[in-house]
C-alpha cells in the first residue's frame, strides 16, 4: 500500500505525466509545457523548472558594410600596350555557328 493508497480529504489520486506513478494531487504539480509530474518529498522528483536559455531572444546582425564603391568598369590591357579588345570577357572572339 503507497502514499497515494491513504484517504486524504479533498486530495485525489493522480499518475504522474512523466513517471507513471500514482501520487495524490498534492504531490503533482504543472510544468511550463502543460504536463503534471510529482514534485516534494517522497516523489521521484521528475519537476523540472523552465530552462533560462528558452527565454533568450536573438540580436539582428547586421550584414552589410558601413559604407561600399561601385564595381569598376574593366578595363583590358593588350600586349602591344592598346586598351582596345574585341570580344567578350571570355576572350571568344565570335561563334562560329556557320
Amino acid at each position: 500500500m503507497g502514499i497515494a493508497d491513504t484517504y486524504e480529504h479533498g486530495q485525489h489520486n493522480v499518475i504522474c505525466d512523466r513517471c507513471g506513478f500514482k501520487y495524490k494531487a498534492k504531490h503533482l504539480r504543472k510544468e511550463w509545457n502543460g504536463l503534471r509530474t510529482c514534485h516534494g518529498s517522497g516523489t521521484n522528483g521528475c519537476w523540472e523548472p523552465r530552462h533560462q536559455q528558452d527565454f533568450v531572444r536573438g540580436q539582428a546582425d547586421r550584414q552589410k558594410p558601413e559604407w561600399t564603391r561601385p564595381e569598376p568598369t574593366p578595363t583590358f590591357i593588350m600586349p602591344d600596350g592598346g586598351t582596345e579588345f574585341s570580344g567578350d570577357v571570355t576572350g571568344n572572339e565570335g561563334s562560329d555557328d556557320g
